[in-house]
């Protein structure tokens, strides 16, 4: 798509508006990337994903964060060498990036489209913990980072106590008032210094280095420490080539894993422009279209109108059935307002931005061209009519059936005849190429042709005749006058020059009036119409919901009565055993008895109204469970993490607990081990989501260490690198010989 035809659609604006709700330069860059996206696929993808990260936005901490792209791309060149600021930048980023994948990981099982993100947030425990050994966060490099910087700096904190020592030593002579400025030492150009009077700097031997700015002070390096201050100078370099030495390492080690670090730092700034686009569409009330093949914007608001005015009136814009729309009736009645609503809508649905509608449907568009405004270009020496046809003529060989093609006042411009003939010229033209088309028009003709048209709808904006105040609502199957001979009558100008006007209007006006206003009343009927078949329809969907509720209650009454029989039976056989016990001794007729009681128990079960299936939620003595299989008369059913086969009929089917809505996970451990997994034979894919639930289970149930089985090859490689990037794995580890060897792993589980 053309940036100039975004630009006359505000599209950037927005994109302008998103860049407040971000934490980093770098996620201003990623905005200034984006493009409205024409593959189908990709766009519901990405449609996907927002839609899952809106339930996890509020429990992301973003805070701000520096572009650490390039600096990145820097540690995996050799001999690169960081500064201590810059690792801190580093480590900082390695936190959020770690405080992120905990929030959003924990969302993942319900909101599948996230492991997206959290695939490329990886985990860089050990860089961390090696920056933290090495910097101390008030950006210095500790004396712990290596033994050769702590003995270096304590040579140079004695050598220091040494010079002080000597050179306070010297403010105790006698002349010390006369020949010092002030008692205290300097420290100027690497060596410790005493300030001298001007006047008296030859009553100290030693060497000048400098004065103060008003030529009163001289600092001089008294003799008896220039050799101690030689010492330090030739210490401090010690350090500095100590300090740039374990520097060095930290940077190769950074850079070791600048590929992953790049990767997290990306997938982060992902994450601070999705969770932008969800607060700023959160602010305007928006929400996706379905995609379909028309046109169907339902109480929809242009986007940056919003937050210039509380007020703004929605309006239903419609292309549906016929591929275009032709917009007429007065200026300043929201005709280039709605097309420009419709327009950038489009562009920022495809580019994965929800928009202000209440309900809608939108084509992907591949291509959208727009011509609105005043086109004038001094420099270029075209006028607005030239202007407009060389932009239209540049985008009308690229016009397909996939493109939405936006003209605004189509024929102004130029002589009405003239531009009225090349109006539907053009209108023609699209309609042969299979565009979608939205114009405005104030020109009779093309409002004529519009209504004869088969391709085109016509449509107008209504406006207050009383108030000549325009209501913003289009009006379908109708065409609108410009109303400019009632609008300069409002305004003052003489009755006899109205009425003049009125005589010179070309005979066709009047037949054009009429059609138009039969028209304006058939779309006033047929919009009464439909409003009263909207209130039918609640209506009637209300009375089936009430008839439904009494229904239930019906079904719930008809249990509760069975029930109570089945158990006023129940006690009648128990009175009756209990006598029946006492008379018989034989235990073969008790145990005749007694499976005859059973039977008649069987018999007087609740029937079920209703057959059980895989996936129903049932109740067995009190407790809840969902049905996982069934053979026969049984059902395998889980409760909680417990699995069991029943007997149908002892099973009562409920509905679904509210908490259970999300599907259930199910996991079995071996019986006899239930701290190993085998994945052997397992496809990569599933074998990860085995070993992901697996973990939850035995983390949940408190143990320490599991022992994973995953062979040699792709999956082991696939298993490792899940379990660096598991938030449940403190540590794991190849099993050592008698464990199973490398083609196992041992796994330590945190505790919490």
């Amino acid at each position: 798509m053309r940036d100039r035809d975004l630009v006359k659609l505000n599209y950037f604006q927005v994109l302008d508006k998103i860049r407040v709700y971000t934490h980093s330069k770098a996620t201003e860059r990623f905005i200034d990337r984006i493009r409205p996206i024409t593959d189908r696929e990709k766009l519901e993808e990405s449609i996907r994903l927002v839609e899952d990260f809106r339930h996890v936005v509020e429990r992301l901490s973003l805070y701000s964060f520096e572009d650490a792209e390039e600096l990145i791309r820097r540690t995996s060149i050799k001999d690169f060498v960081i500064t201590v600021e810059e690792a801190l930048l580093l480590l900082k980023i390695m936190r959020l990036v770690r405080e992120v994948r905990r929030s959003i990981g924990e969302a993942v099982q319900t909101y599948k489209n996230l492991t997206q993100l959290t695939k490329g947030l990886y985990l860089f425990s050990s860089l961390e913990n090696a920056i933290e050994a090495v910097i101390d966060p008030r950006g210095f490099v500790k004396d712990s980072a290596s033994e050769e910087l702590r003995e270096v700096r304590h040579k140079i904190r004695e050598t220091e106590k040494e010079v002080l020592k000597r050179l306070e030593s010297i403010f105790s002579r006698p002349d010390a008032d006369r020949v010092f400025s002030d008692k205290f030492v300097a420290y100027k150009n690497g060596r410790y210094v005493l300030p001298v009077k001007t006047s008296e700097v030859k009553k100290i031997v030693g060497v000048v280095h400098g004065t103060s700015s008003s030529g009163f002070t001289t600092y001089v390096e008294p003799q008896s420490v220039m050799e101690l201050n030689n010492r330090l100078v030739t210490l401090r370099e010690e350090e500095d080539e100590e300090v740039k030495r374990i520097l060095k390492k930290l940077s190769s080690l950074i850079g070791e894993q600048s590929g992953k670090l790049l990767e997290a730092f990306r997938t982060l700034v992902w994450i601070d422009y999705l969770s932008a686009v969800v607060k700023f569409s959160e602010d305007y009330g928006g929400k996706f279209p379905k995609v379909g093949e028309y046109v169907e914007l339902s109480g929809v608001r242009h986007p940056l109108l919003i937050f210039l005015k509380e007020d703004t009136v929605p309006v239903d814009i419609v292309i549906k059935g016929r591929k275009g729309l032709i917009l007429t009736g007065p200026n300043t009645g929201g005709k280039t307002v709605a097309l420009k609503t419709l327009g950038l809508c489009c562009l920022l649905f495809q580019s994965g931005i929800p928009i202000p509608v209440e309900d809608a449907v939108l084509p992907i568009f591949e291509k959208v061209y727009v011509d609105v405004g005043d086109e004038q270009s001094i420099e270029q020496s075209l006028s607005t009519f030239s202007s407009h046809v060389n932009n239209i003529a540049d985008f009308l060989p690229q016009v397909d059936q996939n493109s939405l093609v936006l003209l605004d006042e189509l024929g102004a411009g130029t002589d009405p005849v003239e531009g009225s003939a090349l109006g539907i010229a053009l209108l023609e033209y699209l309609k042969e190429r299979g565009a979608f088309v939205f114009a405005t028009t104030h020109h009779t003709p093309i409002k004529v042709y519009a209504l004869n048209s088969d391709y085109y709808t016509p449509a107008s904006t209504l406006f207050d005749r009383e108030s000549l105040r325009p209501l913003y609502r289009i009006v379908y199957d109708a065409v609108g006058e410009s109303m400019a001979l009632l609008i300069a009558q409002r305004c003052g100008l003489p009755e006899e020059l109205i009425s003049k006007a009125k005589e010179v209007l070309p005979a066709g006006f009047e037949e054009y009036f009429s059609a138009r206003a039969t028209l304006e009343e058939y779309a006033r009927e047929y919009e009464e119409r439909l409003k009263e078949l909207e209130e039918e329809r609640k209506r009637l969907e209300k009375l089936v919901a009430e008839y439904e509720e009494k229904e239930r209650e019906l079904e719930k009454r008809k249990r509760e009565e069975v029930s109570k029989v089945v158990e006023e039976l129940k006690e009648k056989f128990e009175e009756f055993m209990f006598e029946a016990e006492k008379q018989l001794k034989s235990i073969k007729d008790k145990h005749r008895l007694r499976e005859l009681f059973k039977e008649k128990i069987e018999q007087t079960s609740e029937p079920h109204e209703e057959g059980i299936s895989v996936g129903d939620w049932v109740e067995f003595l009190g407790s809840k469970g969902k049905v996982l299989e069934l053979k026969e008369d049984r059902a395998h059913v889980l409760f909680g993490s417990v699995k069991a086969w029943i007997k149908v009929s002892e099973l009562k089917k409920i509905q679904t607990p509210p908490e259970e809505q999300q599907p259930v996970k199910v996991f079995e451990f071996k019986k006899t081990s239930p701290s190993e997994i085998n994945l052997l034979g397992f496809a990569v894919d599933e074998a990860l989501t085995k070993l992901e639930l697996f973990l939850q289970e035995a983390h949940s149930m408190g143990l320490k260490t599991v022992k994973v089985v995953h062979g040699y090859g792709a999956l082991k490689k696939s298993v490792q690198d899940f379990l660096s990037r598991s938030p449940l794995v403190v540590f794991h580890r190849e099993g050592y010989p008698r464990e199973g060897g490398s083609a196992t792993s041992l796994v330590y589980l945190s505790k919490d």
